[in-house]
């Protein structure tokens, strides 16, 4: 059995400025630090990390250095098949600008998300193999231990809709994934077993923020 830690990366300053990030970065916010050393005291506490994986996205990888200063000792691998969706043409624009530009191009995303394809964009089906792919190969490579992956809100939302066999369009547009939750899975050969989604208890009140997938 591999343990397995997911966890969405801290508040960056796109979060705030509510822009499409996609494979785009922007600094961790102050609050997004605290976050992660919150989140890293809430690890340490309770779990046995062997071994850290991170996107290699700004906004994963500074979340994870945060985490990791704790335990310099543990294995950290920085890992580009664990990026966010790229979002083409979209990226850096905030929802209305997109609306402006592309004949109101979010509020049809927003109906259904695998029915609006984003120009120049990561199509979603490769996306969700890339993730599952990833998230499996981890897993197997990892029996026994307890890991801790550092990645985005798309790429869990991908990963539940694969196990709960559940669709991602409904997924994506209902489901919240905060900045440095924690979704805490167990995986088998033969199944995986999901202990929580969506934690979010190491936060104070005045370090949740709320957004949505396609600003991740």
């Amino acid at each position: 059995m591999t343990r397995l830690i997911i966890v969405r990366h801290a508040e960056s300053a796109y979060n705030i400025e509510r822009r499409i990030q996609g494979h785009l970065d922007s600094a961790l916010t102050p609050k997004g630090r605290r976050q992660a050393r919150r989140l890293a005291a809430r690890i340490f506490k309770h779990f046995k990390v062997e071994r850290i994986y991170s996107s290699d996205l700004g906004r994963a990888y500074s979340t994870t250095a945060e985490i990791a200063r704790r335990h310099p000792r543990i294995p950290v691998v920085r890992d580009p098949k664990l990026r966010e969706i790229h979002l083409g043409a979209w990226e850096g624009m905030t929802a209305e600008e997109v609306d402006r530009l592309y004949d109101n191009g979010y509020k049809r995303w927003l109906k259904k998300p695998t029915a609006c394809p984003i120009p120049g964009s990561e199509p979603i089906g490769r996306f969700r193999r890339r993730i599952v792919e990833r998230l499996e190969s981890i897993a197997r490579s990892n029996r026994g231990r307890t890991v801790l992956v550092v990645t985005h809100g798309g790429a869990i939302t991908a990963l539940l809709a694969h196990w709960l066999k559940a669709d991602f369009d409904t997924l994506i547009l209902n489901l919240q994934i905060d900045n440095t939750s924690l979704t805490l899975a167990e995986e088998t050969d033969r199944r995986v077993r999901l202990l929580c989604i969506n934690d979010a208890t190491h936060l104070s009140k005045k370090d949740h923020h709320e957004d949505c997938w396609h600003r991740r």
